[in-house]
């Protein structure tokens, strides 16, 4: 296989072909994360024993006897020391082979599951897309796949033009749209304006018909119309709020919290951290006075806690919806990505409202004595029940949002009230050279070597208990493919274990680091396809997250309005200067900041998106319930 000039490395010898390249790269990736944890090498050891049981034990003895005794030993001792000597080596050789007979086995277990977690977890994200787009219906499974095929970076202009058929149904929008891709790739953006001048008149409608539906989607196709395409040094957005969902499966033990979207984000974000990407993290530290600092500490916590509270309902929105769309015969058709909270809210409590309705007509056939709907009632009763539940998952989620930022203003009313008291250089924002006082800190996510290894084995563990296997391609089988099968449950452990193995490591459960993450655009691994072998997975991992560009811009500017409006200290012109060359904030948004004044103001709630009003569960949905219970146990 030939890759992109991008990932191919700049040695280029005439008699090394590039998959050769690959597969090298490849397995000594793999061979370094193994010897991180399982193994010294052989001639480290054995030059260790020889040194230690040869001149360091005769030296030792010789000086020993001189200080003991005053005097160099006799020839006799010298006969003990040597025969010493070589007895202690030639026992601690013996003892290194057996060792390293034992070990040598326990390496070879090790890198074969590092091996195949490499190769299953790039062949996992491909199941589980498959398993997203297979729980849809009609229209929104065309949608859904449309928006998977417009995101790949290197998508041909047929891949453009069915995309765009799948989304408007329209051959004549689809072929300009790929006419217009063809001439991007070529730079040819003057007739790029032509055909956007000539086109957007009547395709714009048809865009905005559809925006309602498919946000994302529309968004991405949009991009291609103005001819332009997702840049590959920019990764990919990330589904918001993944890792609160997983976490909160866990927690409460329902699976249901969790979308199979949540499921392809974690297995990404695993590949990434095992091929080595190293996610940034942006936070606020201060050093100096023990009673400043506890309680800067607690307020940064308060922030964070709030910031992912808030975040937390639109996650349980987003759970429900996606539910009731993986169901047949509810009215919600998908819960595609970049919907407003309002929207999902609507959607989901109608389709409730006309899954009871149709429980209570099941329930009054049963009563009736038509037993072939007894199946279909049965069916139905569960669905609602389990929407009933995480309906109120959502009530409770939107409820801690007003405990969280009570908490939140009262935290930042404290930090006012003492940093009040001391001097204003005490709580101003230091960039110069030092440690101590308030400052932008900035650290990584990461795994080292030996934390990728422990990872490996704890997944791997878990891919054998599961039983997770390949099966010959049904589609492709002359060509001798094998696809990995997986289902939605196993598919939604795998992401539990992930999130359970990670843990330990780089703390997932900390509301920065979720932020950060989320914050963070995932690497492209569109170049990753089944029935590579692990070796090259893990060299195309490892090039994919280098391009990676990080852009700490946003954060940055963030933390700047944070700054100014909760923790009341000015933005001084070292400080504007200091975030817009460090993190590329940009220098407009910087100067508004620093016109605020916090003295004028007192903290109030800043919701930048107020909750939907969120209703009691409906009385119609216990009834339904009700009348199917006893439909069913009378009958």
């Amino acid at each position: 296989m030939l890759l992109p000039s991008l990932f191919r490395p700049r040695a280029n010898p005439a008699n090394d072909a590039p998959q050769v390249r690959l597969e090298r790269e490849g397995r000594d990736e793999i061979r370094r994360i193994t010897q991180a944890v399982e193994r010294v090498p052989w001639s480290v050891s054995l030059m260790q024993i020889l040194w230690t049981a040869g001149p360091v034990t005769l030296i030792g003895a010789w000086g020993g006897y001189l200080l003991g005794y005053g005097k160099e030993p006799t020839f006799e001792n010298y006969i003990f020391f040597i025969s010493y000597t070589v007895i202690t080596g030639v026992a601690g050789i013996v003892a290194n082979i057996a060792h390293n007979l034992t070990s040598s086995r326990r390496y070879d277990r090790t890198e074969a599951k590092i091996e195949r977690v490499i190769d299953t977890v790039p062949e996992l994200i491909l199941a589980t897309r498959n398993l997203i787009v297979e729980s849809l219906e009609g229209d929104a499974r065309r949608r859904e796949a449309a928006a998977m095929l417009l995101r790949k970076q290197d998508l041909a202009p047929e891949g453009v033009e069915l995309a765009a058929l799948e989304l408007l149904d329209d051959r004549d929008a689809a072929r300009i749209i790929s006419q217009i891709d063809v001439y991007r790739r070529i730079g040819l953006h003057a007739r790029i304006r032509d055909m956007n001048t000539l086109n957007r008149e009547w395709l714009e409608p048809q865009f905005n018909e559809l925006a309602e539906l498919a946000p994302e989607a529309i968004g991405l196709l949009r991009e291609r119309f103005e001819g332009r395409a997702p840049d590959l040094h920019k990764g990919v957005p990330r589904d918001e709020n993944f890792i609160e969902r997983v976490l909160a499966a866990i927690e409460q033990d329902n699976d249901l919290l969790m979308t199979m979207q949540d499921v392809e984000e974690m297995l990404i974000l695993a590949f990434e951290l095992i091929s080595g990407r190293k996610i940034p993290l942006l936070t606020f530290e201060y050093r100096g006075r023990w009673k400043l600092a506890r309680t800067l500490d607690n307020l940064e916590h308060a922030r964070s806690r709030y910031r992912i509270r808030q975040a937390t309902g639109l996650s349980r929105l987003k759970a429900l919806t996606v539910y009731l769309a993986e169901q047949s015969g509810t009215l919600v058709e998908d819960a595609a990505s970049g919907l407003r909270a309002e929207v999902l809210l609507e959607r989901s409590t109608q389709a409730m409202d006309a899954l009871a309705e149709q429980v209570t007509h099941l329930a009054i056939a049963v009563n009736e004595g038509d037993r072939e709907h007894r199946s279909a009632l049965r069916t139905r009763a569960d669905i609602l029940t389990n929407a009933i539940r995480l309906y109120k998952t959502v009530t409770s989620a939107y409820e801690q949002v007003g405990r969280s930022h009570a908490v939140f203003l009262k935290m930042s009313k404290r930090w006012e009230n003492i940093s009040s008291q001391m001097s204003d250089d005490a709580t101003r924002l230091r960039v110069g050279p030092g440690r101590r006082g308030l400052r932008i800190q900035e650290k990584t996510i990461a795994l080292d070597d030996e934390a990728k290894a422990e990872v490996c084995k704890h997944l791997a563990d878990h891919l054998s208990k599961s039983h997770i296997k390949r099966v010959d391609s049904e589609i492709a089988s002359q060509a001798r493919e094998t696809i990995l099968r997986v289902g939605v449950d196993k598919a939604k452990a795998m992401a539990i274990e992930i999130a359970l193995a990670l843990e330990p490591h780089i703390h997932l459960s900390r509301p920065a680091v979720q932020r950060a993450i989320n914050g963070s655009n995932a690497a492209y691994f569109g170049q990753l396809e089944p029935n590579q072998s692990a070796a090259a997975k893990a060299a195309l991992g490892s090039a994919m997250v280098r391009e990676i560009d990080d852009d700490l811009s946003r954060t940055a500017e963030s933390l700047a309005i944070a700054l100014v409006r909760h923790y009341r200290v000015e933005l001084e012109p070292l400080a504007i200067d200091f975030l817009r060359d460090t993190f590329g904030a940009r220098e407009a948004t910087l100067n508004m900041l620093s016109n605020y004044q916090p003295a004028d103001h007192h903290p109030i709630s800043y919701l930048s998106n107020r909750p939907p009003l969120i209703q009691t569960a409906n009385r119609d949905w216990y009834r339904a319930l009700v009348q199917a219970r006893r439909a069913l146990d009378d009958d």
